[in-house]
């Protein structure tokens, strides 16, 4: 049993050391303005099959293919790299700034405007997964401290702090439904300056049932080889090229 644990921290040891140097290799390749070599290696990090950077680390290097992208002056496609890099560290500040810089050079409205939607949507979405859950946890936990409070002590007073422990708990649960809701479906960003069309049959002569704009985020449905099913807000579903949506799920 120890020799199979040595064994197995010395191959964790040797994948941490190959991501390291793979990682440098393309910070290497990045500074020297080898755009090309800097986005082969990040990516291949980022689907190498049991050593693929994870939480933090892995925001970093969606972060630094935002940077690849907006060097190469793909800056739709660097739009899409940081807001899938903002779902897994939300509250990064230069991965922020990136963002509505690249937003602005695309000729897009910001993705913070100020206003209260905005605000309150920032707000709740600035709790990673794991924090959400635990805020949600925490807040479950005061509601059975109310419940269990007014079972032993009663009365109007005990009975008011339930309810309001339950609106809390309510408050504190926001964050954790809409990760949720957002990790639960594949949603792809349209990367194309002129938007793209759906069509009601993944081929070129087909219908155009819809125009998406640049930047418009859908659902994932289905793919073929070159086409990919997507659901609109409204419900419509339809084909658009692979090649004008980014997936954010990286």
């Amino acid at each position: 049993m120890l020799t199979r644990i040595l064994l197995a921290g010395i191959a964790l040891t040797a994948v941490s050391a190959q991501v390291q140097a793979d990682d440098a290799a393309a910070i290497a390749a990045y500074r020297r303005g080898d755009m090309a070599t800097a986005r082969t290696e990040w990516t291949a990090l980022l689907d190498a099959d049991g050593r693929a950077p994870q939480g933090a680390e892995r925001a970093r290097i969606l972060y630094d293919l935002g940077n690849v992208s907006f060097r190469e002056g793909r800056t739709l496609e660097a739009v899409a790299w940081y807001t899938a890099s903002l779902r897994l560290r939300p509250r990064d500040a230069d991965t922020w700034a990136n963002l509505e810089e690249a937003r602005s050079r695309s000729k897009l409205e910001p993705a913070y405007r100020g206003d209260l939607s905005s605000t309150l949507k920032r707000v709740v979405r600035s709790l990673t997964g794991a924090e959400a859950g635990w805020l949600a946890l925490s807040g479950l936990l005061l509601l059975a401290a109310a419940l269990a409070f007014e079972a032993v002590r009663g009365g109007r007073y005990a009975r008011w702090t339930a309810v309001l422990a339950a609106l809390t708990a309510c408050v504190m649960c926001i964050p954790w439904l809409d990760h949720s809701v957002r990790d639960g479906s594949q949603t792809l960003m349209v990367i194309q300056p002129d938007g793209a069309s759906v069509r009601s049959e993944p081929r070129a002569s087909a219908a155009v049932t819809s125009e998406l704009s640049a930047a418009a985020v859908v659902e994932h449905v289905d793919e073929l080889p070159d086409w990919t099913k997507v659901r609109l807000e409204g419900g419509l579903e339809g084909w658009v090229q692979k090649r004008s949506v980014f997936p954010l799920a990286r």
